[in-house]
Protein backbone atom coordinates (compact mmCIF):
# COMPACT_ATOMS: atom_id res chain seq x y z
CA UNK A 1 0.00 0.00 0.00
CA UNK A 2 2.70 2.38 0.87
CA UNK A 3 4.25 1.47 -2.80
CA UNK A 4 1.48 2.79 -3.64
CA UNK A 5 0.58 6.05 -1.93
CA UNK A 6 4.12 7.19 -2.67
CA UNK A 7 3.47 6.27 -6.82
CA UNK A 8 0.31 8.84 -6.73
CA UNK A 9 2.73 11.36 -4.19
CA UNK A 10 5.46 11.44 -7.16
CA UNK A 11 2.54 11.46 -9.91
CA UNK A 12 1.20 14.84 -8.38
CA UNK A 13 4.41 16.22 -7.37
CA UNK A 14 5.58 16.00 -10.99
CA UNK A 15 1.99 17.41 -12.95
CA UNK A 16 2.84 20.49 -10.39
CA UNK A 17 6.16 20.36 -11.57
CA UNK A 18 4.95 21.16 -14.86
CA UNK A 19 2.67 23.34 -14.18
CA UNK A 20 5.16 25.94 -12.76
CA UNK A 21 5.96 27.54 -15.89
CA UNK A 22 2.39 28.47 -16.87
CA UNK A 23 2.11 30.52 -13.60
CA UNK A 24 5.00 32.61 -14.47
CA UNK A 25 3.16 33.94 -17.80
CA UNK A 26 2.26 37.41 -16.92
CA UNK A 27 0.18 38.19 -20.51
CA UNK A 28 -0.73 42.01 -21.49
CA UNK A 29 -1.85 43.03 -17.97
CA UNK A 30 -0.08 45.61 -17.37
CA UNK A 31 -0.59 47.33 -21.00
CA UNK A 32 -3.56 49.23 -21.80
CA UNK A 33 -4.42 47.05 -24.63
CA UNK A 34 -7.87 49.56 -25.89
CA UNK A 35 -4.60 52.19 -26.55
CA UNK A 36 -2.14 52.75 -29.42
CA UNK A 37 0.46 55.42 -29.51
CA UNK A 38 3.41 56.34 -31.69
CA UNK A 39 6.44 56.99 -30.33
CA UNK A 40 9.58 58.25 -32.61
CA UNK A 41 12.89 58.27 -32.19
CA UNK A 42 16.19 56.74 -31.96
CA UNK A 43 17.37 53.02 -30.95
CA UNK A 44 19.53 53.06 -28.03
CA UNK A 45 19.41 49.28 -27.29
CA UNK A 46 17.56 45.90 -28.62
CA UNK A 47 17.76 42.94 -26.41
CA UNK A 48 16.94 39.41 -28.48
CA UNK A 49 16.19 37.16 -25.53
CA UNK A 50 13.49 35.77 -24.41
CA UNK A 51 11.00 35.84 -22.85
CA UNK A 52 10.49 39.22 -24.51
CA UNK A 53 12.54 41.01 -27.13
CA UNK A 54 12.76 44.29 -25.95
CA UNK A 55 13.66 47.50 -28.12
CA UNK A 56 14.74 50.81 -26.32
CA UNK A 57 14.25 54.01 -27.96
CA UNK A 58 15.20 57.54 -26.93
CA UNK A 59 11.94 59.98 -27.62
CA UNK A 60 13.39 63.49 -27.82
CA UNK A 61 10.43 65.72 -25.96
CA UNK A 62 9.48 69.11 -27.57
CA UNK A 63 11.73 70.82 -24.89
CA UNK A 64 14.71 69.61 -25.43
CA UNK A 65 14.77 66.29 -22.67
CA UNK A 66 14.92 62.44 -24.06
CA UNK A 67 12.93 59.81 -22.19
CA UNK A 68 14.05 56.44 -23.30
CA UNK A 69 10.99 53.97 -23.73
CA UNK A 70 11.47 50.08 -23.05
CA UNK A 71 8.84 48.18 -25.33
CA UNK A 72 8.34 44.53 -25.30
CA UNK A 73 7.98 42.41 -28.44
CA UNK A 74 7.61 38.93 -28.73
CA UNK A 75 9.86 35.91 -28.48
CA UNK A 76 12.75 34.94 -30.11
CA UNK A 77 11.13 31.94 -32.04
CA UNK A 78 7.65 34.36 -32.99
CA UNK A 79 10.35 37.22 -34.28
CA UNK A 80 12.30 34.86 -36.17
CA UNK A 81 9.07 33.20 -37.90
CA UNK A 82 8.04 36.79 -39.19
CA UNK A 83 11.63 37.69 -40.45
CA UNK A 84 13.31 39.47 -37.46
CA UNK A 85 16.78 38.58 -36.32
CA UNK A 86 19.34 39.70 -33.66
CA UNK A 87 20.26 42.44 -36.13
CA UNK A 88 17.47 43.79 -37.37
CA UNK A 89 17.99 47.18 -34.80
CA UNK A 90 20.77 49.04 -34.11
CA UNK A 91 22.14 51.65 -31.76
CA UNK A 92 21.46 54.47 -33.56
CA UNK A 93 18.62 53.43 -36.11
CA UNK A 94 15.43 55.81 -36.69
CA UNK A 95 12.40 54.13 -35.97
CA UNK A 96 8.51 54.82 -35.39
CA UNK A 97 6.86 52.16 -32.64
CA UNK A 98 2.83 51.98 -32.64
CA UNK A 99 2.24 50.36 -29.12
CA UNK A 100 0.51 49.51 -26.01
CA UNK A 101 1.51 51.91 -23.10
CA UNK A 102 1.93 50.45 -19.97
CA UNK A 103 -1.45 51.40 -17.47
CA UNK A 104 1.24 53.07 -15.05
CA UNK A 105 2.21 55.81 -17.76
CA UNK A 106 5.75 54.71 -17.34
CA UNK A 107 7.78 55.04 -20.42
CA UNK A 108 6.76 50.88 -21.11
CA UNK A 109 4.99 49.61 -24.01
CA UNK A 110 3.85 46.34 -25.92
CA UNK A 111 5.25 46.87 -29.77
CA UNK A 112 2.20 46.25 -32.13
CA UNK A 113 4.34 47.62 -35.52
CA UNK A 114 7.62 49.32 -36.13
CA UNK A 115 8.64 51.14 -39.04
CA UNK A 116 11.94 51.85 -39.87
CA UNK A 117 13.35 54.75 -41.88
CA UNK A 118 13.54 53.02 -45.00
CA UNK A 119 9.36 52.51 -44.74
CA UNK A 120 9.46 49.06 -43.93
CA UNK A 121 7.27 48.20 -41.40
CA UNK A 122 7.95 44.89 -39.23
CA UNK A 123 5.15 43.48 -38.14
Amino acid sequence: MSRRIALRVMCVLVLLCAATPVLAHHGAATFDTTNEITIKGTVSAWSWANPHCILHVDVKAPDGTVKTWSVASSNVADLSKRGWTRRTFAAGDEVTVLIQPAKSGEPVGMIRNVQLADGRKLQ
